[in-house]
């Protein structure tokens, strides 16, 4: 379920519609107002450097720019709320996704959990992945090979998504996930023949474990508003 208000109780539904598990909602429109002043802040960097580059042909004054456009940029990212969510399962903890402190800049990542606090995998995301196609690396807490990730279907989509995607599903954009160098499924923002969308659609011969699966979706669709 997306666009539940923080607090909430929000579910993750199965096939059939009915509710197999729940958390408490975190979405919150803080990250998408940071994220899209981060972006607008760093681009003008860029801009100013090119110009002073180009057109005036001063590179140290160039570089300045865009240093200190990244270092704003980055401390606007940085004021974004840790996330820390736990999924239940019939009123019982079953997943803990925590936001690892002291690592938004330039990547954070989340650490999905069993309830007694064992790592099961580590989600990253960059942070310059928001100028182009999001993306997800997931990588395995015990298997340092047993890695994938998660990123958007399209460069074009992308683009499509970060102008119109907050106003319409129409112009979301699908989220492919692989897991060691194989298909594992789909996230589904954008909806299909079916009118379905905010779907886990996960391969059912896919390794991935289907907790981090979860996590990896809870994290793309819970937060937002």
């Amino acid at each position: 379920m997306t666009g539940i208000p923080a607090g909430e109780t929000a579910y993750i539904r199965g096939e059939d519609g009915n509710a197999v598990l729940s958390y408490r909602s975190f979405a919150s429109a803080v990250g998408i107002i940071a994220a899209l002043l981060s972006a607008v802040v760093f681009a003008a960097g860029v801009m100013g450097m090119l110009f002073l580059l180009i057109m005036e042909q001063r590179p140290l004054p160039a570089i300045a720019a865009l240093m200190l456009s990244a270092v704003f940029a980055a401390l606007i990212v940085m004021l974004i709320p840790a996330t820390n969510v736990t999924i239940f399962d019939a009123g019982a903890p079953a997943i803990t996704i925590v936001q690892q402190p002291g690592l938004s800049f330039p990547s954070v990542t989340y650490v999905v959990s069993t309830p007694d606090g064992n790592p099961v995998a580590r989600i990253t995301s960059s942070f310059l992945s928001r100028f182009g196609r999001n993306r997800w690396s997931l990588n395995c807490a015990d298997d340092f090979l047993a890695r994938g990730e998660a990123v958007e279907e399209s460069f074009g989509r992308a683009l499509v998504r970060k102008a119109f995607g907050t106003f319409a599903p129409a112009y979301q954009s699908n989220i492919r996930i692989t897991w060691m160098g194989e298909d594992a499924g789909w996230i589904i923002r954008r909806p299909g023949a079916d009118g379905h969308a905010d779907v886990l659609d996960l391969n059912p011969t896919t390794t991935l474990d289907r907790r981090v699966a979860v996590a990896l979706a809870l994290l793309v669709l819970g937060s937002e508003p």
